[in-house]
């Protein structure tokens, strides 16, 4: 249940990954190379194109610059691909960001750095796909909403979810199995495992979701004197 992913690895080609997705048609690849900053909506931040762009492919963040973390801290960005986060690269969401993608895969490509998530939104309208082909791809969770229709998680080679503070996982109901059996093997964990911390699954408040929030250890009581 841990393994299940969503592509297949055949090539170590960028089109390869493309066309791994099945009914997915070759565009060219848009890559990351942070050479004015670390902003996400700067065009000039982009090689091959911008990421909404029309015949845009996959997008794909690794390491190359001094700027290898993109920050997504604007609101209505969107790609028109699939978003590979390799290693060395990484991808940060602030408060007032705002990034809608079709899926998010880290693992594919190697070790990948982490997704952090500290405000605003991350939608995908398909999967996220942590720690894919069985390498390292973390997500931490502390502030905003990440919401998906799906979602895998290879653990082997480190991958996992930490939700804490203010940050809220959001996906779909049928994911519920995966969801609680990733909560009791600590793969999704509250607050990095600390003790007395717990994830709180809610299925109840938007029909045909199950919320995912970080619950802290309840006060200690003092018996009085």
């Amino acid at each position: 249940m841990t393994t299940r992913t969503c592509l297949t690895v055949t090539t170590t080609t960028w089109l390869g990954y493309c066309l791994a997705f099945v009914g997915v048609s070759a565009h060219a690849d848009i890559s990351w190379n942070g050479s004015t900053g670390n902003d996400w909506s700067i065009t000039s931040n982009w090689s091959g194109g911008t990421p909404s762009g029309s015949g845009a492919g996959n997008i794909v963040i690794t390491a190359g610059s001094k700027h290898a973390v993109p920050v997504v801290g604007t609101m209505g960005n969107k790609t028109a691909g699939q978003i590979y986060i390799g290693p060395g690269g990484g991808l940060n969401v602030s408060a007032g960001g705002q990034l809608t993608t079709t899926d998010l895969v880290t693992g594919a490509l190697g070790n990948s750095g982490g997704v952090i998530v500290t405000g605003g939104v991350l939608t995908m309208s398909g999967r996220l796909n942590l720690g894919a082909g069985g390498n390292d791809g973390k997500i931490d969770i502390s502030g905003g909403i990440v919401r998906c229709e799906s979602l895998s998680i290879d653990a082997s080679g480190g991958a996992a979810m930490n939700i804490s503070d203010r940050g809220t996982f959001m996906t779909a109901a049928s994911q519920l199995d995966n969801v609680k059996f990733w909560i009791a093997h600590a793969i999704i964990k509250a607050n990095s495992g600390a003790p007395g911390w717990s994830i709180h699954v809610d299925t109840s408040t938007e029909p045909g979701r199950v919320i995912l929030t970080a619950v802290p250890p309840k006060p200690t009581s003092t018996a009085a004197p």
